[in-house]
């Protein structure tokens, strides 16, 4: 016969995996204690473009996001909005295909990169009707409370109609 927990019991039971998980480190950081860690600022991150790779229907684009300060964490996925060279909004933001997925933390030194595979969909891949395709200049990057909105000039073609661009989880190095 199972015997019931008092109250008590209960309590001090949810107090021990209470302290046990806050004790324990979810995230791994390399030579560092995720304690002095502190987050990443704007006024320390750079972000550029690397070279496109093409796939069958999609070209890939680095969007390469560098430390230039004291070592820090960052984590997420970038919003990006193909604009025009006035900053206007050219068509849908960038789809987030990593919806569900667990961001991981990663944690730069000086000089040292994460980066996202922006992906540019072939604007033919659709009928004319349901995309509607026009140049786009560059795109404003942004990442949280990491990155504040930031222009990469980088001519693209998207659709106005439909999402045409996507983004995901930023990844370790400068290859997306």
């Amino acid at each position: 016969m199972m015997k019931k927990l008092q109250a008590p019991s209960l309590a001090a039971l949810l107090l021990l995996v209470t302290v046990a998980a806050s004790s324990t480190s979810l995230l791994p950081v390399a030579n560092s204690s995720a304690a002095t860690i502190v987050s990443c600022m704007p006024s320390q991150m750079r972000v550029i473009h690397g070279a496109s790779q093409g796939t069958a229907g999609t070209t890939y684009i680095p969007l390469i996001f560098t430390n230039a300060g004291r070592t820090c964490a960052i984590w997420g996925v970038p919003s990006v909005q193909p604009t025009l060279a006035t900053r206007r909004h050219v068509g849908p933001p960038a789809r987030n295909e990593a919806i569900g997925e667990m961001p991981a933390r990663h944690v730069l030194a000086k000089g040292q990169s994460v980066s996202v595979a922006f992906g540019v969909v072939e604007t033919g891949n659709y009928t004319p009707s349901s995309c509607v395709a026009r140049g786009a200049a560059g795109v404003v990057v942004a990442l949280g409370t990491f990155v504040r909105p930031t222009y990469v000039h980088l001519s693209i073609l998207v659709c106005t109609k439909r999402a045409s661009t996507t983004t995901r989880l930023i990844a370790p190095g400068r290859a997306g």
